[in-house]
């Protein structure tokens, strides 16, 4: 009897969750929410995730860079919604994740154009990430003129870059020398 004049003073404390929707709190750290639309295929989010619950690597035929979300394997850390510059991956309020007989439904996937190194013909980054930089140097005020000077930097390799740079300070340094 004391539990009832109890649960009267005070209310109920339990909720009508598997008859009604359960609303979870401001802040709620849910299964990250993937948009394809605004995947650039910087990596960000899959060098962040702990728990390697996102990959993204080139297919077989290094044509496409594929992104891969396994929720089976997220720990709901929110680090990959920290890190994402265009919000592609957001924490959902979403918590149900049970699915039927195929874990492979827990899997999302996107797949994203290459962009190739205009020296060594490699594939080094994805074609949504240089238009998203030149983008943003539109925004702070590059004009086209110098944009186009910087399209061949911005679509050659690191390795390349590295490579061109060394030969530059060699001959350099070899001039200085004589």
């Amino acid at each position: 009897m004391k539990l009832l004049d109890m649960t009267k003073k005070y209310g109920k404390a339990t909720y009508k969750y598997p008859l009604e929707p359960y609303e979870v709190s401001e802040g709620f750290r849910g299964k990250p929410s993937y948009t394809y639309e605004n995947c650039i295929g910087c990596t960000a989010c899959g060098v962040a995730c702990p728990s390697n619950a996102i990959n993204v690597k080139l297919n077989e035929d290094k044509t496409k860079l594929v992104w891969e979300f396994d929720a089976a394997r997220c720990i709901f850390c929110g680090r990959c919604d920290e890190v994402c510059p265009t919000g592609a991956i957001v924490l959902s309020q979403e918590f149900e994740l049970a699915v039927k007989f195929d874990k492979n439904n827990l899997k999302e996937r996107g797949e994203l154009d290459v962009e190739y190194c205009e020296v060594c013909n490699k594939p080094f980054t994805t074609k949504r990430l240089i238009s998203y930089i030149f983008h943003r140097l539109e925004k702070v005020g590059w004009d086209k003129k110098t944009l186009g000077e910087k399209i061949k930097y911005a679509k050659t390799c690191p390795t390349c870059k590295r490579e061109e740079k060394t030969e530059v300070m060699t001959k350099y340094l070899k001039r200085g020398t004589k």
